[in-house]
């Protein structure tokens, strides 16, 4: 995680912006890597949360060998919103793939008057039409693709061909899709180490979103509705897509070492409009046909 060079280049962006000649809160220390960037970048002092007490433990040694301790006070406990007072920035990385798991939701400020970063987190729902003959390799038994699958209308003896001389076994024989929801295996690779269904939406749109700043005691779900009459008679992909954002810098977790979103599924031949919830504190994603 730490490695994870797309996410280290987007918090030291917005720290830099943000945290100079300040006292600062750290949301989840881990390592360290973020409050090293901010006193970087010019913090006067950061209070670091950590609940893990393996993790405060690393972090208290990382401390002491670094000589931080006038800069950084690492408490060991988990940080929430009405229950801390806050400093004049407060920054975290706790988030997971489905975006809300590791309770993010209940560290985001209440109301506007201190910066947090990142200060705006998001869902889109991205939808591209696709094959059915795509549709079904996604739905095989298995979660690697150890076999020759194009992806395009060609002679199915050429295929089983190129398979034999490769010595692989065919593909196994397709699933029949039925018209509906249709879930499938989220982490399924291939031989080449990428995700298809993540390649198919370079042809996808937003087709839903929402966006979230501040923590509500009351609201424990976003609903989003997809309007599908254009799809009918058609199979189509529908990936959730999470991500943070601070002004101009915006990073999607499935771009990272978070993996691809969770609970993406195939729409074959809707005959209603798709209700998408995505949970506030457990990210659970579930969908449903209708209102």
């Amino acid at each position: 995680m730490i490695n994870d060079f797309m996410r280290n280049q987007f918090y030291d962006r917005i720290l830099s912006r943000y945290v100079a000649s300040q006292r600062c809160t750290d949301i989840g220390f881990g390592t360290g890597l973020l409050s090293i960037l901010a006193l970087k970048h010019g913090a006067e002092h950061v209070r670091a949360f950590e609940s893990d007490h393996n993790r405060y433990l690393l972090g208290r040694e990382i401390i002491t060998r670094l000589k931080l301790q006038n800069q950084i006070e690492l408490i060991h406990d988990r940080y929430v919103a009405r229950t801390h007072a806050p400093t004049a920035v407060t920054f975290t990385e706790t988030v997971n793939g489905n975006l809300w798991w590791e309770g993010l939701w209940n560290s985001l400020p209440t109301q506007p008057g201190h910066i947090f970063l990142p200060g705006e987190y998001f869902l889109e729902l991205w939808a591209v039409e696709v094959s059915d003959d795509f549709a079904r390799g996604l739905c095989r038994t298995g979660q690697t693709q150890k076999y020759f699958a194009p992806g395009v209308d060609i002679d199915p003896e050429f295929v089983a061909v190129v398979d034999a001389l490769a010595g692989r076994e065919p593909a196994p024989e397709s699933p029949v899709l039925s018209p509906g929801i249709v879930q499938f295996q989220r982490q399924q690779e291939t031989d080449w180490g990428w995700i298809p269904y993540m390649r198919a939406l370079q042809a996808g749109s937003v087709v839903a979103k929402y966006s979230a700043k501040y923590h509500g005691d009351d609201q424990t779900e976003f609903v989003l509705t997809v309007l599908t009459d254009k799809w009918r008679n058609k199979t189509v992909l529908i990936v959730p897509r999470m991500g943070m954002q601070q002004d101009q810098d915006r990073l999607y977790l499935d771009t990272g070492h978070w993996g691809p979103g969770e609970n993406p599924v195939l729409l074959v031949n809707p005959e209603d409009n798709l209700v998408v919830k995505h949970h506030a504190t457990s990210g659970k994603i579930t969908y449903k046909l209708g209102t």
